[in-house]
């Protein structure tokens, strides 16, 4: 099973992995969320990073998701990649979710992850209002007669 690394600026991954855990149960294995603080140096990161990384790789690699392309976390993560390490950068709830649940079928598809991604991102307001003037628009062509 490929270990998943949730890394974030401030508490956001452990945030993450917290929500996950409501949905797939408290201690979800080969999973952990690596923060870096204000205060924390970001050799002293990459640290807890090498390590966070050997703790959830049982041999088939890690995926691991950081919070801002560019970013001390994402920079950091470089010095960590090799064929069995894939960073995405921009998690988002829906991505991990995601991963959680192809992980569990056995087969995570990093393509997959990044449409997730995209498509979990949605103007709610705009798609309510698009919802509205297609009722609107069915329940008028229900009403007038056909020849």
């Amino acid at each position: 099973m490929k270990g998943i690394l949730l890394i974030s600026h401030g508490p956001l991954a452990e945030g993450m992995l917290k929500t996950a855990e409501i949905f797939f149960g408290e201690n979800i294995p080969q999973m952990k969320a690596v923060v870096l603080n204000t205060q924390d140096d970001p050799e002293d990161f990459r640290g807890r990073l090498q390590e966070a990384v050997k703790e959830v790789d049982t041999g088939e690699g890690v995926l691991v998701f950081a919070d801002l392309l560019g970013g001390t976390p994402c920079n950091q993560s470089a010095f960590v990649l090799n064929e069995q390490i894939t960073v995405l950068t921009g998690m988002n709830l829906p991505m991990v979710m995601e991963c959680l649940g192809l992980r569990m079928g056995g087969e995570i598809s990093t393509d997959t992850l990044e449409e997730t991604a995209k498509t979990g991102i949605v103007n709610f307001n705009k798609m309510l209002e698009e919802k509205k003037k297609a009722g609107r628009s069915r329940r008028r062509s229900k009403e007038e007669p056909t020849e």
